[in-house]
Order: structure tokens, then sequence, then C-alpha cells
């Protein structure tokens, strides 16, 4: 990197202190030469005045310690004067403290995990040997003004005293909370440090606060050179919505889906319905049909299929559920097992045992087909391996060496060992455009699975369905992908442009209003921040009932003078602050001057700080806390039953807490498994189509 110019006076708070060197783990996934997975790359900066330039990089090898590595580049890049910044991510800072003694020609600043004991020098409350997170809740905080590389921030620092870190005594121990909040935050950054107090409380802060800016700043510098070539290709696909993709068109946000969903509209109205040719191949002689969930997760989609009923009486019966995770598991178990002692499920239709399943073994595999067979053919396999890899909640994974995006073949191979006659494959659409191969040039995700299954024999049809088009009181834009073996009989043209996915059945065109957030939660009882009564009286209106289908839907199976799981996280006060500033539909924007501790507020997701609207659907429900949605009316954030409606999760249904079936505590295992969910309301309505195949 060319040595790079930050904003004005940047450096001047510790111009006379020298060059700072700046260590920091360099993200990537990069990998060493014959060491398989991930390897580490540390990387040294040189921060002098108001210019950054790197001087230094390092992959490290599985036998060379990181202390080594960084004592390693320094003595390279000539360090002889000046002070050491580096997180306790980069490197064991106890250990680096003791090598930079020993060196004895710069002064450091190191920051250490909050969470981890160390000797004070003085007692508190006789207490010496103690987490530096528990001083800093009783610390005296001192305002300061830093000069960081977008401009100036208003922060607090304290003083913890003196301490030991490893075998080096007598260090100077201090707090920094980047941003406006006087007090412990989640995030609150402690330093130690060989310079002394006298070189006042600013100055620490300025250094420590390098070991969160330096990424901010040199991602800053590279959004101003020339794009990688897989990074120009999403933004192609978001910056022009309308470009096709594998024949599909990209919903980029709810204002474009919503333009785009009343020209679909207009269109149908002026163009005759083609009649699709049902002959009942696939349904003829059963009246159940036998499904095997793949990466289940909570069960949202195996909900669906239960919930789904022909106009014959005809339905679906769960024959295997297979998911990892034995939190999920659990979910999965008390769930099936709720809904056959409720009568909501004929008997015998959930499975026999959910045990925790690693699907990328063959032996598991085979298994969990061998279990399901035991019921009769395997008739429809579902499933959403997880999407990590793809979303755009977590831009820094599109990337084909992130490990979820591997579990795709993992799903097909249990197609291609269980062979059934149909498969349902849902993930986010970020499938649609990453890439598969390491290099860029390689075709998408969602282009290899098609071809794959193709020369499987099945006739694949790759669709974006919005849970709102299918009373889900949620815009979530999701890629499914159905396949129909060829042995089924039918062709590609016998399902005309739409393909074999039911049609909308709210929205333009349709006769039927979206579900709003008003329609979902304005029944629930109201709550206080950070409400945690797992169970609460609830007043059963039967008028509101009678107007509204979708809390029909909810309520059904849940006893009539009770709501499960209305609880909240409990959020700081600052958090409150804000949120009581921001209107209906609007996001962090509206608060812009009070997000002082994010540290690059530019790069802040839409949908952060989102206050839901009352007549409009909500915004896709990911994790609710972290993304910090808020209640339409109420100056808090949702709570899990709020949440679980908007998903279209009915009132009854209950995530595990632990493995071991705890309905209380557990709130972020929950939350997780909501944020990964399937709405049960799209997979109802695509499985009734398919009972109609």
């Amino acid at each position: 990197m060319a040595p790079l110019q930050l904003l004005e006076g940047a450096g001047a708070a510790t111009a006379d202190l020298g060059p700072i060197w700046i260590v920091e783990e360099a993200a990537g996934h990069l990998r060493s030469q014959g060491r398989k997975g991930p390897a580490s790359q540390l990387r040294l900066y040189r921060l002098f005045g108001d210019f950054l330039t790197v001087v230094g990089e390092r992959t490290l090898a599985a036998d060379v310690k990181r202390t080594d590595a960084v004592m390693s580049m320094l003595r390279q890049a000539g360090a002889n004067d000046g002070v050491v910044v580096c997180s306790h991510r980069a490197a064991a800072v106890p250990l680096l403290a003791e090598q930079l003694e020993l060196y004895g020609k710069l002064h450091y600043v190191l920051e250490v995990d909050p969470t981890r004991s160390i000797e004070f020098a003085r007692a508190r409350k006789g207490v010496r040997i103690t987490a530096p997170k528990v001083r800093v809740e009783e610390a005296s905080w001192t305002s300061v003004s830093l000069s960081q590389p977008a401009g100036s921030s208003d922060c607090f620092a304290a003083n913890l005293g003196k301490g030991s870190l490893g075998q080096v005594n007598d260090l100077t121990c201090f707090a920094l909370s980047i941003g406006g909040i006087d007090g412990y935050q989640r995030g609150v950054l402690i330093g130690m440090t060989s310079l002394t107090v006298d070189d006042k409380l600013k100055r620490l802060a300025q250094l420590l606060a390098w070991t969160r800016w330096i990424r901010l700043t040199v991602r800053r510098a590279a959004r101003t050179s020339k794009a990688p070539a897989a990074l120009g290709r999403v933004r192609t696909i978001q910056d022009s919505p309308g470009k096709a993709v594998a024949g599909i068109q990209i919903r980029a946000n709810r204002r474009l889906s919503a333009s785009h969903d009343l020209r679909e509209a207009q269109q149908r109205a002026q163009t005759p319905e083609v009649p699709v040719d049902m002959e009942r191949r696939l349904t003829a002689a059963k009246t159940t049909l036998n499904v095997v969930e793949l990466f289940a997760g909570a069960g949202g989609m195996g909900l669906g299929f239960l919930n789904a009923l022909g106009a014959d009486g005809r339905g679906f019966r769960i024959a295997g559920s297979a998911e990892i995770h034995p939190v999920y598991a659990q979910t999965l178990r008390q769930n099936h097992a709720y809904m056959e002692r409720a009568g909501l499920t004929p008997a015998d239709t959930t499975p026999h045992e959910c045990v925790p399943m690693d699907l990328c073994s063959s032996a598991v595999r085979k298994r969990l087909g061998a279990v399901a067979r035991e019921r009769g053919d395997v008739d429809v396999v579902i499933g959403g391996p997880p999407c990590q890899g793809f979303s755009s909640a977590n831009r820094n994974s599109w990337s084909s060496s992130n490990p979820n995006n591997r579990l795709v073949d993992a799903f097909m191979d249990c197609v291609g060992q269980m062979n059934p006659r149909i498969l349902l494959m849902e993930n986010v659409q970020g499938i649609l455009w990453t890439p598969r191969d390491r290099t860029s040039s390689g075709p998408s995700v969602a282009t290899h699975v098609l071809k794959r299954l193709e020369r499987m024999g099945y006739l694949v049809f790759p669709k974006l369905l919005d849970a709102v088009w299918y009373g889900a009181p949620q815009n979530r834009n999701r890629f499914f992908l159905l396949g129909i073996h060829k042995d089924v009989g039918y062709q590609p043209d016998d399902f005309g442009a739409w393909g074999p996915f039911p049609k909308p059945t709210h929205g333009p065109g349709t006769g039927n209003e979206f579900v709003s957030v008003r329609d979902a939660i304005r029944d629930l009882p109201r709550l206080l921040n950070g409400d945690d009564r797992a169970e609460r009286a609830y007043v059963n209106n039967s008028a509101a009932l009678q107007q509204n289908a979708f809390l029909r839907q909810m309520r059904a199976g849940a006893p009539a003078d009770v709501v499960w799981d209305h609880v909240t996280s409990r959020h700081a006060d600052y958090v409150i602050e804000r949120y009581k500033r921001i209107p209906q539909g609007k996001n962090w924007e509206a608060v812009r001057e009070l997000m002082t501790n994010y540290a690059d507020v530019e790069r802040t997701h839409s949908n952060i700080y989102r206050r839901l609207a009352w007549s409009e659907p909500a915004i896709t429900m990911g994790h609710y806390r972290k993304s910090m949605i808020i209640h339409p009316s109420q100056h808090r954030g949702l709570s899990l039953r709020e949440a679980a409606r908007l998903q279209s999760f009915p009132d009854w249904f209950r995530f595990a807490g632990s493995e071991d079936g705890s309905l209380d505590g557990g709130l972020v295992h929950k939350q997780q498994q909501l944020a990964n969910a399937v709405c049960p309301s799209v997979t109802k309505a695509v499985a009734e189509f398919i009972l109609n195949l």
C-alpha cells in the first residue's frame, strides 16, 4: 500500500512520541503453503504524522508464534523508537509486553481482554486481582475528543490504576469508550501501557483507538481504489437490480420489489392464464407423501409441509429430520411432539427420532435415508443449507472458501443417495452471484447446483419468492429451487412462465392486501425494556380473531388465555434514548449524530436501528436483536414472540434454549434459530402446490 494521508492533524496528538507502530491481524482467508484451512496474517503499519504506511506483513506458519512474528517485523522495519500498538486478537499481549521490555527501544499500548483478570497494585473494595471490566463499571470517566481518520469523535476514558501484565509490573491500565457513552458498554477497550499517565489520558486513548481504527482506515483506502472483480460483480447486481441472473430478477430492496410486483400484477391481468396440466402424476397413488427435512434448523420448512393440506385431504409426513445443532434438534423434538399431542397434525406424521446429525458424513446420510425408508419411499427432500456465506447481512463472507458454502453440496449428496421424486432447496439471494470457485470468473453457486441436479435427472425451476406474497407480515425474499425428477413425467412447458410455484395470494392483483405489522402483533401485551417473563396472561379478543385471518392462524393451537415467549432483551439506556428519537419506518440515519460508537457509520446496514411501521409489512427478520429492530410505538426492541409472528410461526411454537429442552432462558439460542428460519407460510403454499402434481 502506498503511504496513505489521513485527515489533516490526525497524528498531531501523538506526534512527539515518534512513529506509531500498529499491529493488525489482516482480514481474508489466506492459506500458508502446505497447510489446510485459513492461515493468520499479521500486518505492521507505521503511522508518522498524518501518513500511514504498510512496513511489514507475515503469513503465519503452523510453528510460528504470533509474538515472535510481531517482534521480527519490528526489527526488520527498523523500529528503534516510538510506540507499538497491538490488540489482544493479533498477539498474546502478556508475552509481547515481556519481549518489548527485553527489546528496550519501544514504548507500547496493548489492548487486553476486559474479562481476563489482572493484578492491580492497589486494591479497590479489598480486591486486587480482578477483571478490568469490573473496575470499568466503577470508574470515573473523563471526556476526551479524539482525532480519528474520519474526523473528531467524542469519547470517554478512565484511569483504572497500576497493574501487571504477565511478568511486567507497574503498567498503567486504562479504559476507552468510543462514542458519547460515559460508562461500560459492550466493546469498551482496555489498554495496558508502559507510558506514564503524565502523557495524558487523551493521548493514551488516541493510541489505543488505533486497534479499531486501523481496519477502518485501510477499508476506506481500498474503497478509493479499484474494487476486486468479485465485489464488482456483486455491486453491479445491487446497483442494477433489474439485471437478470440465471433468469431471475434480483429483488434488491422493498421499493424496487414493490414496483416489480405491480408490473407483474398488471401483466398477469392483461395476459390470459394458460391452465397447467396437473395429472396427479406424483400423488395419484398416495394420500400421504414422505418428506425428509435436511438442515432443518428450527423446522420452519417442515412446519409448512405438515400444515399443508390438499383439497382431497392429502398431506405430508416428515419421515426424517436432520440438524447438527443439539439445541435446534431439541426444538424439533419439542414442537413435533406438541403438534401430535394437540392434534395439529395427524398421528404418525412426525419423525420417530431426531438426534443431531452431520450431513457432511456419508454414513450419516445413509442412516438418515434408511430411517426414512422404514416409513415408505422418500417422495420429497427439503432443506435450507446454512446461508451465512451468501447473505447480504454478512458481506465479508461472499466467498467460496466460506465452509458454509460447501454445505450446499452435502444437500445434493443427500438427494443423490435418497433419489426423491421432488426436492425443494431454500437459500438467500446471494447464492445467485457468489462464485462457486475461488476465482470470481467461475459459475455462481446457484448455477453449479442447477447443472448438477440436471445431470442427476431433475427438471429444475429456480425462483425468488417473497414471504409477503403468501400472507407473512414480512418482506423476505429468498431463493427457492424446485426439482422434479424426469421419471414423474412432467415437461418444463407444463407449468408456464411462473413455473411450478404457487401464485401470490396477497398483494397487487390478488384482492388481498399484504399482512401488516399491526395485523400481526397489535394484540400482544405491552412490555418494558428487558421484560423476561416467559409466560404471561393473554386477553383473547374474539372480535379481533374474527376480523383478522392471520391472527387466527397464529393463535390456533395455543392456550386461549396465555402467550409464551413474549420476552425482550435488555438494552442500555443510551440505546433506548436512540430508539425514542426514531420515527416509524426510519432507521439509524434519523439519529446519525448519536451513532458515535460505530467506527464507520457509513458502512452500517440500512436495517440497523429500524423502527417498524404499523401499516406496512416488516422488514426482513434477520437477527432482530443484533439489528436493533424497534417496536412501532413502544421504545424497546422486539420480543421473541413478536419476531416469531412476523416470521409466521404460530404462538404454540416454542424455541428450545438448551439441549435439555429448557424453555426458560437461552434467549440468544432462540433468537439465532428464528433468524435462520424459513417462513412456514411460504413452504405451506409451495407444499400445497406440490400436492397437486
